[in-house]
């Protein structure tokens, strides 16, 4: 994959908490694909393989005690689209790859719209992988959608609301792909993804806005939300994560915290060095290794880091473990984050096709 992803953002400056002497941050720190897809699937083609639900399939309407489907039908055949064309944008957005492209004819005829194992005959991929020399195929084979929507103050045969009238709308989607990479005769995966969404809104509108123009307005909004979720599955992505510094009191703590608070990682890795050789007590040691491990991470040397880490939990097996319960919940917190964080690094390299 392209190389050109940093893995790591600093977002924040530093900011005090309730406690004095710690200042806490946060970053951005890249996550790895769920799906590791080889290096070479730089060309995605993205397939419509699914057929539309029937339109009064999982539709409900209701006002007061009665209910209907067949007078105000909505339209679902847009909806697949809706979803594609998000997947094409989250894609593109990643960087992740070098050619997105979609497919904007659907494969299949038949009506078998529940069908979700209808895969991709040799044929078929050999012609897709041959246009323009694709060596992805992301394919969507089911999206089913089902919307409830309940109204107060809607006089049946009435042609405009009044004074008002209020909609209440329950919509759930369901989204199941596969993907198909070159040189394989079956899918490399095959995942579901599902999503819902609560509308609540007032109207004095017509009634065609209330049954069928905000009905589909949420529906496209759920399969966007689907859409983005199945792009998700095969891109690196970015989660916010806390972390900490210990301040301390003097003068060139101080100042070190200053540097970190600009990005000078290194200068404030250099205070803190002579810091550690001048301190007597194992709560000072390790309050000063945490730093430096905290400061080799911001520096992208991870291997560093945890050796650090390290040493600030070996200094703190040398103090009141009651009196000092801070100072251990943290160095071990950051010891969890910092071990996914190196192994999450690893899958990333291989993701990106670093050596």
């Amino acid at each position: 994959m392209k190389n050109k992803a940093k893995k790591i953002l600093f977002l924040l400056l530093l900011t005090c908490t309730s406690c004095s002497s710690l200042y806490k941050f946060a970053i951005d720190i890249q996550n790895p694909a769920a799906v590791t897809l080889p290096v070479s699937a730089q060309n995605v083609l993205i397939l419509n393989n699914s057929v539309t639900q029937p339109q009064d399939f999982g539709n409900e309407i209701a006002y007061g005690k009665q209910s209907d489907t067949a007078k105000y039908r909505l339209s679902l055949d847009t909806m697949a689209w809706v979803a594609i064309n998000e997947i094409a944008a989250c894609l593109n957005e990643s960087n992740f790859f070098k050619t997105i492209a979609i497919y904007h004819k659907p494969l299949r005829t038949d009506s078998d719209w529940l069908s979700k194992t209808v895969f991709l005959s040799p044929e078929l991929r050999a012609e897709f992988y041959n246009t323009e020399n694709y060596d992805a195929l992301f394919v969507i084979n089911r999206l089913l959608l089902s919307v409830h929507e309940d109204i107060d103050g809607w006089q049946p045969g009435a042609s405009s609301f009044d004074p008002l009238v209020y909609v209440d709308i329950k919509a759930f989607g369901l989204l199941t792909g596969s993907m198909y990479v070159y040189g394989k005769e079956k899918p490399l995966t095959t995942f579901t993804v599902s999503d819902s969404l609560v509308v609540r809104y007032m109207d004095i509108g017509d009634s065609i806005i209330v049954f069928k123009e905000i009905p589909e307005y949420s529906l496209q909004e759920l399969s966007r939300s689907l859409g983005n979720q199945a792009a998700q599955r095969f891109t690196p992505t970015w989660k916010t994560e806390e972390r900490a510094l210990f301040r301390g009191y003097n003068a060139r703590m101080q100042e070190a915290t200053g540097y970190a608070a600009n990005h000078q990682w290194a200068n404030a890795e250099s205070i803190w060095t002579t810091e550690l050789g001048k301190k007597t007590k194992p709560v000072d040691k390790a309050k000063v290794a945490f730093n430096l491990a905290v400061a080799n991470e911001m520096q992208d040397k991870l291997d560093s880091a945890y050796v650090w880490v390290q040493k600030a939990k070996e200094y703190l097996t040398n103090v009141n473990q009651d009196s000092n319960s801070q100072e251990i919940d943290i160095t071990n917190k950051y010891i969890s984050n910092l071990e996914k964080r190196i192994q999450n690094n690893r899958l990333l390299d291989l993701q990106w096709g670093k050596e």
